[in-house]
C-alpha cells in the first residue's frame, strides 16, 4: 500500500503531535511504500530519510505570534497534490492546518480516501482574536474536511466529544489512544535514577520537576512560573521552546534546555520526581503517556487528566495556586505516596504499544482504501 501521511512539522520541531507521526510512520514503512511530508522549519532543520518529502514557506505565524501554523509557498502545495496523485490513501494529522487543507482538497480532486487524526478541539488563548479566528476556523474548514473524511479519528475521548457534538461525525469516528515506545520509555533502578541524577547535576535527594513541551500560553507555563516563585525548594527542569521564555524569569530553581529527542528523554523521565505539565485545551499527551511509562508520577489539569481513563494522574485546577500547592507538597513529602504512584503507572502504562496502534490504523487505511 502507498501512504501519504502528513503533519505540520517534522519531530526536530519538537511537539507531540510530531513523534505521533514519527511513530507511526516508522511501522508503516516496514510493511507499505510511505511518503512523509511536513514542514522544514530553519530553526530545527529535518534529518529526512529517504521517502521524506519536506515542505517550505514560512513560520512566521509562530515566530511573531506564538502559534504553529507554518504558512506554505506554491511550490510545497503543487509538491502535495502530485504525492496525493501518486498514493493510494492519505493521512494527516488535524484540520486546521495549511498542509491537511491542501492534501484534503487534492484527495477530491484525485478521488483517494482521505483518513484524518484529531488531536485537539478548540485552544483558549488569553487573545480574543485567536479564539475568534479557531471557531471560525472549525465552523468552516474544520467542519469541511472533517464532515467528508472517509475516516476521522480522535485520539481522545473529550476531543471526540467536541466534534462530535459540533458536527455530528458519528458514523465514522473512532477512538485510538496514541501508544507509547516501551524500548525507550520504561521504569529504572534507583541506581540507575542516581547515577542519571548525578550525570544532570542534581543530588540524590534533590526534589525535581519536570517539564516538557513548547512553551506556550496553552501549557500552562505561567502555572509553572507562580509555582517556582513561591517553592523555591523545588527544583525545575523545563524542556522545549517557544513563544514563552523561562528563562527571562530569572528563578535560580528554573533551569531550562532545549527540547530532547525521544531516545534522550527518558533520562529526565528518570531522574525527576513529578512531571507537571497544567495545559488545557489538547488531547491527552503523548508527554504524559511516555512519564508514566518510565515510572514518573504525573500531575495535570483536571480537563485534561479526565481524557486518560482511569489513569493514575494527579489532578489539579491550574486556575487555583494553594490547591496546586497542597497536592504538590503532599505527594512530594511523602515517599510512600511517590513510590505507590510510580507503581500504579508503571502497571498503568502497560496498555499503550505503538505497535498495536500502527497496526490499528493500518488496517483502517486498508479498509478506505478498498472502497
Amino acid at each position: 500500500m502507498k501512504i501519504l501521511a502528513i503533519s505540520n512539522y517534522y519531530p526536530e520541531h519538537s511537539g507531540g503531535i510530531e513523534f505521533v507521526a514519527s511513530n507511526l510512520v516508522q511501522r508503516w514503512r516496514i510493511t507499505n511504500e510511505v511518503r512523509w511530508m511536513a514542514f522544514d522549519t530553519h530553526s530545527s532543520p529535518h534529518r529526512p530519510a529517504a521517502d521524506d518529502v519536506p515542505l517550505t514557506g514560512s513560520n512566521l505565524t509562530e515566530d511573531r505570534l506564538g502559534f504553529p501554523y507554518p504558512l506554505l509557498n506554491v511550490r510545497s502545495v503543487l509538491r502535495i497534490f502530485e504525492q496525493v496523485k501518486w498514493c493510494d490513501v492519505v493521512q494527516v494529522h488535524d484540520c486546521l492546518y495549511m498542509a491537511s487543507a491542501a492534501a484534503f482538497l487534492a484527495s477530491r480532486i484525485y478521488r483517494k480516501p482521505f483518513l484524518i487524526i484529531q488531536h485537539i478541539g478548540m485552544v483558549p488563548y488569553r487573545e480574543a482574536y485567536k479564539n475568534l479566528l479557531q471557531g471560525l476556523a472549525y465552523n468552516t474548514l474544520g467542519r469541511l474536511i472533517l464532515g467528508q473524511a472517509e475516516r476521522v479519528v480522535f485520539i481522545s475521548d473529550r476531543v471526540r466529544s467536541f466534534f462530535e457534538m459540533k458536527m455530528g461525525l458519528k458514523k465514522r469516528c473512532l477512538l485510538i489512544p496514541n501508544g507509547v515506545d516501551h524500548r525507550l520509555f520504561f521504569h529504572s533502578t534507583e541506581a540507575e535514577r542516581d547515577g542519571i541524577r548525578r550525570r544532570l547535576g542534581y543530588a540524590k535527594d534533590q526534589i525535581i520537576l519536570l517539564y516538557a513541551g513548547r512553551f506556550t500560553q496553552k501549557k500552562g507555563l505561567h502555572v509553572i512560573r507562580q509555582i517556582a516563585s513561591t517553592r523555591p525548594q523545588y527544583s525545575w527542569l523545563l524542556l522545549g521552546n517557544g513563544e514563552i521564555d523561562p528563562v527571562s524569569w530569572r528563578l535560580a530553581n528554573v533551569r531550562v534546555l532545549p527540547f530532547q529527542p525521544q531516545h534522550k528523554l527518558r533520562d529526565y523521565y528518570a531522574a525527576a520526581d513529578l512531571f507537571v505539565l497544567p495545559s488545557v485545551g489538547e488531547g491527552f499527551p503523548l508527554s504524559a503517556q511516555e512519564a508514566l511509562s518510565s515510572g514518573l508520577p504525573v500531575i495535570l489539569s483536571k480537563e485534561t487528566a479526565t481524557q486518560a481513563g482511569g489513569a493514575p494522574i494527579i489532578e489539579i485546577d491550574p486556575d487555583s495556586l494553594p490547591e496546586i500547592l497542597r497536592r504538590l507538597d503532599e505527594v512530594l513529602f511523602s515517599k510512600e505516596k511517590l513510590r505507590d504512584s510510580r507503581l500504579a503507572a508503571i502497571e498503568y502504562s502497560k496498555r499503550w504499544d505503538w505497535n498495536m496502534v500502527a497496526l490499528e490504523y493500518e488496517q483502517i487505511l486498508l479498509e478506505i482504501g478498498r472502497k
